[in-house]
């Protein structure tokens, strides 16, 4: 018999920040937040910046957590 030795690596598979912001689907948000943009730009009366400031900033944020939910859902079915 051959004395066979094993040789094992360890892999640590630690995610960094760009793993997080895939996550958002930005391509996705970035249409949401352009859309939201135009929105307030053609409201028929004028928005206070810091009020648009705040939509955009909200819009973009739930469409990036709605990106991500949706990836997690959806993970059994992608695999």
């Amino acid at each position: 018999m051959s004395d066979a030795s094993l040789n094992t690596t360890s892999y640590q598979n630690e995610a960094g920040f760009g793993d997080f912001f895939a996550l958002l689907k930005p391509r996705v948000m970035s249409l949401v937040v352009f859309t939201a943009f135009v929105g307030l730009l053609v409201a028929p009366v004028p928005v206070h910046p810091i009020i648009g400031f705040a939509a955009i900033l909200f819009i973009a944020i739930g469409g990036g957590a709605s990106g991500a939910l949706n990836m997690w859902w959806e993970a059994d079915v992608d695999a």
